[in-house]
């Protein structure tokens, strides 16, 4: 599943879809969490087991 990530003010989203929400049990407006792991970003719900790997490759900084 490919997404966008858009700008929202001063920070950035990116929107998941419908099958998403109800595969991981989550409504607009549930509090989620949202860990960095390695190479990707997990969001898991804040009183599930279930995660959700979105597999975002993330660039380590180039130096100055």
């Amino acid at each position: 599943m490919l997404r966008k990530i858009f700008k929202t003010g001063h920070s950035a989203a990116v929107t998941l879809s419908q099958k998403v929400l109800k595969d991981m049990g989550l409504k607009v407006g549930d509090d989620v969490k949202v860990e960095l792991e390695t190479d990707r970003i997990v969001i898991s719900h804040g009183k599930k087991q279930n995660q959700l790997a979105l597999n975002i490759k993330t660039r380590p900084k180039l130096k100055s």
